[in-house]
């Protein structure tokens, strides 16, 4: 059953993105990312309403004080902390690849 329902995401994902898609995994949840507008975002953000867009638009170029980056953090999710007051989470991808995420109060992702 498991197998199925990540191969009905997977078509899903597909016909509606074109194979500009990638799934990532957080825990047992399977979230399906694409582009819009230049930004990594999860499927069910498609229009400017979401917050991850929002705030990719409105941080893109919010600058962040030196001593934020101090000891190699990463300053894209030094900037969903502080700034977009996102959370930052870790996801998988199909390679067992970590990558972080900021994930919104509407349940919206940003890669």
């Amino acid at each position: 059953m498991k197998k199925f329902f990540l191969m009905l995401i997977l078509f899903n994902a597909n016909v509606a993105f074109g194979k500009n898609f990638v799934i990532y995994s957080f825990g047992e949840l399977k979230v399906v990312f694409h582009q819009v507008n230049g930004e990594w975002v999860n499927k069910s953000c498609r229009d400017e309403n979401c917050l991850a867009l929002k705030m990719a638009r409105l941080f893109k170029d919010a600058p962040l004080a030196p001593s934020d980056l101090m000891g190699g953090k990463n300053p894209r999710a030094i900037k969903c902390k502080l700034v977009m007051k996102g959370k930052v989470i870790i996801g998988l991808d199909k390679n067992r690849n970590q990558q972080s995420f900021c994930k919104f109060s509407d349940d919206s992702f940003l890669k």
